[in-house]
């Protein structure tokens, strides 16, 4: 059994490899991401030993797109022509394939906006000759360079977004193991906590194997006692799970047992009892002995 400098018990340490396709549960179908794994060998602590827990290694596959039905659909109404709601088909796209897509679907529903690209500025721009135009939903922000607070737009017959693009997709995948006390804190959830693991950087292209190897010890001492299943989920920056296309991933989590130990009380931390104690006032017949 594998041992570590965290694991100062008589336990061995475990280590546990799990992959998508051998998982018993696949929660989100096709998309691939939301997993559960159920151990035949329950992984147990004695009462007064704590389990550790850590993301040791993985092998994900980049297969998930820029574009994916969390982030897919654009709302822009002309004044003239009506509203076109715009649905893209999840896939990867660049400028120039996004500006075809969009163009597309305003021509088909007769709107009489067209959305360009400045090479120069690096944004998307949008433009009527005929009507007035406003961007009123979208969950592309990201994508299109529109912070949230500038939605909808203002009205104008051309609308330059205040940002630059970015077409780079997901920056990080979040390791989550949803069914244990994991406490990480997430500005993805405003601070709050959950079971992050790991964040693991995409630092490859598409079509490509992220080979991660831990360098860091990241061990997390968990409330639970026993561990009988792991529910695995891979987000994406904004906490929504990645669509992996059908393609399979493979993690390798280690577990470490440690004793749990009394908090140590600091003696500078504690007042002097003499001055923090009220001693009974003495009595009269006392007092009187001592002035004698």
């Amino acid at each position: 059994m594998p041992t570590h400098s965290l694991n100062d018990t008589h336990l061995g340490s475990i280590n546990i490899y799990l992959d998508s396709v051998k998982a018993n549960v696949k929660h989100n179908g096709t998309e691939n991401s939301n997993c559960s794994f159920f151990l035949e060998n329950v992984i147990q602590a004695p009462p007064d030993t704590h389990i550790l827990v850590g993301l040791t290694a993985c092998q994900i596959p980049v297969s998930f797109y820029n574009v994916t039905s969390s982030n897919n659909n654009l709302k822009i109404s002309g004044s003239i022509n009506g509203t076109t709601t715009i649905l893209l088909p999840p896939k990867n796209y660049n400028t120039e394939t996004l500006v075809k897509a969009v163009n597309t679907a305003l021509l088909l529903d007769g709107n009489d906006i067209q959305m360009s690209f400045d090479t120069s500025a690096y944004k998307f721009v949008f433009s009527s000759l005929t009507q007035t135009l406003q961007i009123q939903e979208t969950k592309l922000n990201k994508e299109l360079g529109l912070p949230q607070t500038s939605i909808p737009t203002p009205a104008g017959f051309s609308f330059t977004c205040p940002k630059m693009c970015n077409l780079s997709g997901t920056q990080s995948i979040y390791v989550m193991l949803n069914n244990l006390s994991i406490e990480s804190l997430d500005s993805r959830a405003g601070g709050d906590l959950n079971g992050v693991l790991s964040k693991v950087d995409v630092c490859c292209s598409f079509g490509e194997y992220i080979e991660f190897q831990q360098t860091e010890n990241q061990f997390f001492m968990i409330q639970d006692r026993h561990i009988s299943h792991f529910n695995v989920s891979l987000t994406d920056d904004d906490i929504n799970p990645l669509d992996m296309n059908g393609i399979d991933w493979s993690i390798s989590i280690t577990c470490h047992f440690s004793k749990k130990r009394l908090p140590t009380i600091v003696l500078d931390n504690l007042l002097d009892e003499e001055h923090t104690t009220d001693k009974p006032e003495e009595p009269e017949n006392v007092k009187a002995k001592k002035k004698k």
